[in-house]
């Protein structure tokens, strides 16, 4: 689904962004000759690695998962829309059909049912596309959320200063692929995404009634 990768490269830019301002303020306060040009005789040397994003979207299977039971329960509720569409179809079909042996006060009647069940209709539909944008934004926030906390992480355990986002396109021109984390980050951050819904607690059962 092309929208929920743009959405998840979004996300990790912005992640990476923060983990890029979060670097330079915690460096700042503890020395404020912090510079990236080594240069200018500051001691400090800055480094780096990057991830290709596009193939993060690809195989992070937290993505997949999620895009999975976005697309499940969008299917979910465009079949109900389709249903009362096709209700509303019938309903109208069948007045088609008996208007002319109708009495003024059946047509009546049977209009203003026409008009009601139409009019709920488009607010259930108003209320769908709420939820499903609902869940696309709750799906963003723990996106993330997952990736600002593995990469904090994973750049510790890199020893790193910035981890950034690449993807074909975008305004790097050049990376050289010796810096190209992207494979162990990913092996890395399926394997912690496992292990947390091995964790997770199992719902309980609701009791049969």
């Amino acid at each position: 689904m092309k929208n929920f990768s743009l959405i998840f490269n979004i996300v990790l830019s912005v992640a990476v962004a923060i983990l890029f301002f979060l670097h330079f303020t915690s460096s700042g306060k503890k020395s404020s000759g912090t510079t990236m040009d080594n240069s200018s005789g500051s001691n400090t040397e800055l480094k780096i690695l990057y991830v290709n994003s596009d193939s993060i979207s690809a195989n992070y299977d937290l993505v997949k998962d999620m895009e999975k039971k976005f697309e499940e329960d969008n299917k979910v509720r465009e079949q109900k829309l389709q249903s009362k569409q096709g209700n509303l179809q019938r309903m109208y079909k069948d007045y088609e059909n008996k208007v002319m042996t109708m009495t003024t006060r059946e047509r009546q009647k049977k209009e203003e049912e026409i008009t009601r069940y139409q009019q709920q209709l488009m607010q259930e539909q108003q209320e769908l596309s709420q939820l499903a944008a609902m869940q696309e934004a709750g799906m963003v926030s723990q996106m993330f959320d997952s990736l600002h906390v593995f990469f904090k992480e994973f750049a510790q355990q890199k020893g790193v200063d910035l981890i950034l986002a690449y993807q074909k396109g975008s305004g790097v021109l050049y990376a050289n692929e010796k810096f190209d984390v992207t494979r162990e980050a990913i092996q890395a951050m399926n394997l912690r995404y496992s292990k947390s819904k091995v964790a997770a607690p199992t719902p309980t059962p609701a009791p049969e009634k």
